[in-house]
């Protein structure tokens, strides 16, 4: 996936490569129309030169009379040579060492020409006196000029490619510079905690998105008053139940205890059941909607002693222990966690509450915590009951869910709220071995050190 950055980037680079090419290019024809310019400059001169010092009578001499030119010296020492022709009988007076028998302009007009002198292509430039007697004839070989301009494009071409490298370099830390206030405030919403709904900043963001970041800020206001509204009606409903469903139990228990061993006890004993369970589903959703309240508050967290918390929760389950005559097994070891009191105490008490209802009457549990590495802690819960079968495992954190042939009377909320409370508090959540080849049991593992996003 490309991202804004990226294109802005290759595009910022592709024009600076396409402008850079193109001024390159009209640079280098410049350049080489002006060194032609000057080559044929210097010709020019220098046929007006040759011209101008050749003495009265060279016509008239003996072939042997006649002196030779030298060498051209020239161009900076480029390929060059000079004929001298009579235009009248088509002769050729001198010419340098290295010219050819064969005229060097055979038209013999005056000006610029291109000839092929031995397979290779010069530059010639021919020049009459004032009498029309006599014309100067100067070549330069093409490939001089060539050579040069293949060098200066190469060495033009190594001088625009590291400014154009340098350029991008540029270019791309200025864009990554431009995006910083865009990647910390995507930093930012990744750091904070999941129920923390607080508006967006928009100081140092681009003004381009600040429409986008405010529309995002009115979402995030619209959510955070509905889960307020959810949050309040959650705790309210659970509050204003717990009176009616507490009345309720009592009441069915005092029926209970006045038609005990007559047959109309037993079709009573659902309604207890029912009872109980819909005064659980209170409680645990009123636990629900303190951990979120404790979330999005930021409850400050502190040091807790796993192992009193632990030692306390269960004596307060020994009496429904008892009535069902399950043994708790307790094993505990000095430890401690970070983390909030109240809610570590319904993560203990859902691991507790979950064991004691689906183990049967007569059943054991084993309750253990100790230190854990770095300075965590452990907390295990295990029983004998009827387990978990692994294919239902993944879910049975999910809320509200059961698994199918659970007959504890659970509200499929308690094991959701280890959960996330063990989430929250940066611990790990396990499956272990239950007791006595049955059941299941839950690991706790917390870390040391633990500081809440």
């Amino acid at each position: 996936m490309k991202t804004l950055r990226k294109r802005l980037t290759v595009t910022l680079l592709l024009t600076l490569l396409l402008t850079w090419a193109a001024v390159f290019l009209c640079q280098q024809y410049a350049m080489n129309e002006a060194r032609t310019g000057i080559r044929d400059q210097t010709l020019v001169d220098s046929a007006n030169q040759t011209i101008l010092s050749l003495r009265r009578g060279l016509l008239d001499e003996r072939p042997d009379e006649r002196f030779k030119l030298p060498p051209s010296s020239h161009f900076r020492g480029e390929r060059t040579t000079v004929q001298i022709w009579s235009l009248a009988d088509r002769r050729l007076a001198l010419r340098s060492p290295e010219s050819p028998a064969q005229p060097l302009n055979p038209h013999f007009d005056d000006g610029f020409r291109d000839s092929v002198i031995h397979g290779e292509i010069w530059r010639v430039y021919s020049l009459s006196d004032a009498s029309g007697q006599v014309q100067v004839q100067l070549a330069r070989a093409d490939s001089v000029l060539r050579a040069e301009t293949v060098a200066a494009f190469k060495r033009g071409l190594v001088i625009v490619t590291a400014l154009f490298l340098l350029l991008a370099a540029a270019t791309w830390i200025v864009v990554r510079q431009a995006f910083r206030p865009v990647n910390q405030a995507g930093e930012a919403i990744l750091r904070r905690a999941p129920f923390d709904l607080a508006p967006l900043p928009l100081d140092r963001l681009p003004g381009e998105l600040h429409p986008y970041v405010q529309s995002i800020n009115a979402l995030l206001l619209r959510l955070q008053a509905a889960m307020d509204h959810e949050r309040r009606f959650l705790a309210d409903a659970a509050h204003e139940l717990r009176t009616p469903l507490a009345a309720r139990s009592a009441q069915t228990e005092v029926l209970l205890q006045r038609i005990a061993g007559t047959p109309a006890a037993d079709a009573a004993l659902p309604l207890r059941a029912v009872a109980q369970r819909t005064a659980r589903l209170a409680e645990q959703l009123l636990d629900q909607a303190r951990m979120d309240a404790a979330s999005e508050s930021g409850a400050d967290f502190g040091p807790v002693a796993l192992d009193t918390l632990v030692v306390l929760l269960v004596r307060d389950c020994e009496a429904a222990a008892a009535r069902k005559r399950q043994r708790i097994q307790l094993d505990v070891q000095a430890c401690g966690a970070r983390g909030d009191m109240d809610t570590l105490g319904v993560l203990v008490r859902n691991l507790l509450d979950n064991a004691l209802r689906y183990t049967p009457e007569g059943g054991q549990i084993a309750v253990a915590c100790g230190p854990g590495e770095g300075g965590g802690a452990w907390l295990r819960v295990a029983d004998d009951g009827p387990g978990i079968a692994p294919a239902e495992r993944a879910r049975v954190f999910d809320r509200f869910y059961r698994a199918p042939g659970a007959n504890g009377g659970g509200s499929g909320i308690g094991l959701s709220l280890v959960a996330q409370i063990a989430a929250r508090h940066g611990a790990v959540v396990a499956f272990a071995p239950g007791l006595n080849g049955r059941g299941v049991g839950l690991t706790v593992t917390f870390p040391g050190n633990f500081a809440p996003a």
